[in-house]
């Protein structure tokens, strides 16, 4: 059943109360219900927000637990705070804490409340609360719909499986040529839980203090309603306008050199073969630039590094044969005119 937001956060807070008064921490209630399901009569399926509350807060599985990043019916909002790692455009790793913690400069030796995700790159950030899934629920998450409309990509293929227990930190990748800037607790992934099919031990009793369950949700929000077309997304992520891969203009890029090296080795002939293939490996290089985005580029690239050599040892070979010719005068070898004197021996 629905009820509106403000109701759903409120018989969250009150069964929040209730557990309380057992005086135990996260981790003790986590202990003891990491085997055994409070809630046996909610369905294996995936929870709402009713049901992830109370699972949740019952049996200590997020730590700190904010009720108001729950406001979608099936999916909790979970901040990013903690260690950053990333390789710049030097090449040089970057470490450090990222936190709007005063506190945090105390504890860490760098810290910064911001992180830049320069274009073509990935970096590696620490979720802020500390999980403890039980042997009966598995998670999954994913990036707000607006970072995957700027053209941001997570690592999400693994389950965070049930039994998982300590701080997740995750891969973001930006592969556009725009650089996008993530703040110290932003809300970053949606997390959705889902409860296996499980049997508790028929001889174990849940214990008195554990409450009722939420059985309630919240409704779509009506802020995310209003977006109805893929302008809608791209204005809300972009400002407007789709992000431009990274990739695109280092292909294009290359493909223009490589270009003009082709026509540069046919003007040039014999006398220019060595800055052509200067220019030709300055080719290559660009190509293997794009080889880690596509294997149609490392595809592309391994032909034209074949047709290039070709090209090469046909004008070697008529260097070779121009050179053996017999001695006559002036003798002209691939538009490169070569005087040669001629001596007579006399005995």
């Amino acid at each position: 059943m629905e009820v509106e937001l403000q109701r759903f956060h409120q018989r969250v807070e009150a069964f929040e109360t209730e557990i309380a008064v057992a005086g135990m921490t996260a981790a003790e209630r986590y202990d003891t219900l990491k085997l055994h399901d409070p809630y046996s009569e909610v369905p294996s399926a995936l929870l709402h927000a009713g049901h992830v509350a109370s699972y949740v807060v019952a049996c200590g599985m997020v730590e700190p637990f904010e009720r108001e990043q729950l406001t979608k019916p099936a999916t909790y909002l979970v901040r990013v705070e903690g260690d950053c790692r990333y390789v710049d455009e030097t090449g040089a790793t970057v470490r450090f804490y990222l936190s709007n913690d005063p506190a945090a400069k105390g504890r860490h030796l760098q810290v910064r409340d911001h992180v830049r995700l320069a274009p073509n790159s990935v970096c590696f950030l620490t979720l802020a609360p500390e999980f403890r899934l039980p042997a009966y629920i598995g998670a999954r998450f994913n990036l707000l719909i607006r970072d995957v409309y700027r053209g941001l990509l997570v690592g999400t293929g693994p389950l965070v499986d049930p039994g998982f227990s300590g701080r997740l930190s995750i891969p973001i990748h930006n592969f556009t040529s725009r650089e996008y800037f993530i703040s110290a607790g932003e809300g970053l992934v949606y997390f959705e839980f889902t409860k296996l099919s499980w049997s508790n031990d028929r001889e174990e009793r849940t214990p008195d203090w554990v409450p009722a369950p939420i059985h309630v949700q919240p409704p779509f929000p009506k802020s995310k309603a209003r977006r109805r077309t893929i302008d809608d997304y791209l204005a809300d992520a972009t400002g407007g306008g789709p992000p431009a891969s990274s990739l695109g203009s280092t292909l294009y890029a290359a493909e223009q050199q490589n270009t003009r090296t082709r026509r540069l080795i046919t003007a040039i002939g014999i006398g220019g073969i060595v800055a052509a293939a200067g220019l030709v490996l300055t080719s290559w290089s660009l190509y293997s630039s794009a080889q880690q985005f596509t294997s149609a580029a490392q595809t592309e690239l391994r032909q034209e590094r074949q047709r290039s050599n070709e090209r090469i040892e046909a004008i070697e070979r008529r260097l070779k044969v121009a050179e053996q010719l017999p001695a006559s005068g002036q003798t002209r070898v691939g538009g490169v005119r070569r005087e040669q004197r001629v001596r007579r021996v006399t005995k």
